[in-house]
């Protein structure tokens, strides 16, 4: 029940000039208002007697700081959704796109899809301010939906636009199909992409044509794709450009389609682009699928000399090409260049990979130590990968250090992980 605020108009009162004991003038009644505050024996508010109205109702104050760890650890949907909607008033709060990606994130998994509608319609109450009413907004919303799987409420959102006087351009088009490709949903890309661009007047730039391209190849429809890549340019006045290429890389390469891939690299080398590093990535990922791991490592030092900077999955898949080819001194030289790298380190997957294939090789001190560092860095290597571990500590007379790495275990775990460790410990030989 909402505690309506003290003031005259709630509790009744009659005005002060309705009183037969303060008819006296203001002279009169302002030191008798003074002795009563004065009076430590009674507790009134000075508010009490404040001119300045009250709103009928507060929301519960929590500092800004704080609703985003509130928000992180609480595990109750329904008061997720509450402090959601009760700060959503905020405009600060609603320019916040990682908390609010967090907050219907969690409310998706939590399985609570009416909660995400909840929060995100109450949102649409703010568009009505000039602020707020912009295409960027209405396609947050679209994007929020669309990464909870409610892809007719990302629909339905693209089409309140209209409703509402905000212009739909080829920006909420992508947004529409990205939500369509990204829930699996490949016919309603075609279908979206045949029918939407005449309903709000607008032509389909090259990356509206990506994302149709992109559903092509995740349907392993690559004939239709070139084609439509063929077709861009000559019929429809869009130029394809690198990325065009790149996602025809990607299918061929799902493919295992050597040929294709080959056609595709000539055929990029010709219209004049440069790659870049996911083109290089699609040929070290290319190369290693055939266990070509060394002509992978090459690509990373043309990479370098060619001044395009190698990201994480450069270097994980070359060290995981080389692992599976069992040679871990090559893995390990390609780890220690990435340690190395001025702009990159390791990250939990790189940590992974080495720890697991140390331990499958015997190398445990060197898996201890990288053990060490991934737990320092807060990653937990696979529970699998640390029973082997320890288990080789201790064959090799090194129980001190075996038991090390399980209270360190026990210490970076939370949640649900802790018990299923605790179930793994106890069968420990130690």
């Amino acid at each position: 029940m909402t505690k309506l605020p003290l003031s005259a108009k709630t509790l009744q009162l009659p005005s002060f000039h309705a009183l037969p004991f303060l008819s006296s003038s203001r002279k009169t009644l302002a030191p008798s208002m003074a002795a009563l505050l004065r009076n430590p024996k009674i507790s009134i508010s000075r508010c009490f007697f404040s001119t300045i109205s009250s709103p009928s109702s507060e929301k519960p104050s929590i500092p800004y700081r704080s609703i985003k760890s509130i928000i992180r650890s609480e595990s109750d949907p329904e008061k997720i959704a509450e402090i959601f909607q009760n700060h959503s008033d905020s405009s600060r709060f609603r320019r916040d796109r990682p908390l609010f990606d967090l907050s219907v994130r969690k409310l998706a998994r939590f399985r609570r899809p009416d909660l995400v509608e909840r929060v995100l319609e109450h949102l649409k109450s703010f568009a009505g301010a000039s602020a707020s009413n912009t295409e960027g907004f209405w396609i947050r919303i679209m994007k929020l939906y669309s990464d909870s799987g409610m892809v007719d409420q990302a629909v339905r959102t693209f089409d309140q636009m209209a409703e509402i006087g905000c212009d739909r351009t080829q920006k909420s088009l992508c947004a529409l199909l990205t939500a369509f490709l990204s829930n699996g949903q490949f016919n309603r890309v075609h279908d979206c992409f045949a029918e939407t661009p005449k309903k709000i007047g607008v032509s389909p730039n090259v990356a509206a044509y990506n994302l149709v391209l992109k559903a092509f190849v995740a349907e392993k429809s690559l004939a239709p794709a070139r084609s439509l890549v063929a077709n861009m340019e000559k019929e429809l006045g869009v130029i394809p450009d690198l990325a065009s290429y790149n996602i025809l890389l990607g299918g061929y390469l799902e493919l295992g389609d050597e040929s294709g891939f080959n056609e595709i690299l000539k055929e990029l080398s010709l219209k004049g682009f440069n790659p870049n590093v996911v083109t290089y990535n699609h040929r070290i990922l290319f190369h290693c699928s055939k266990n070509e791991s060394f002509k992978a490592k090459e690509l990373l030092e043309v990479m370098d000399s060619k001044g395009i900077k190698p990201n994480s999955a450069s270097f994980n898949v070359v060290i995981d090409g080389f692992c599976k080819e069992g040679d871990i001194v090559s893995a390990k030289s390609v780890f220690e260049s990435m340690r190395g790298c001025e702009y990159l380190l390791p990250n939990s997957t790189a940590y992974a990979m080495m720890i697991r294939n140390l331990v499958e090789k015997g190398e445990f001190e060197l898996a201890l130590d990288l053990c060490k560092e991934s737990l320092r860095r807060k990653w937990v290597p696979p529970f699998e990968s640390m029973v082997g571990l320890v288990k080789g500590l201790v064959k090799n007379s090194k129980v001190d250090e075996a038991k090390a790495v399980v209270e360190s275990m026990k210490k970076k775990l939370t949640g649900r992980a802790v018990g299923t460790w605790m179930k793994v410990e106890a069968a420990l030989p130690l």
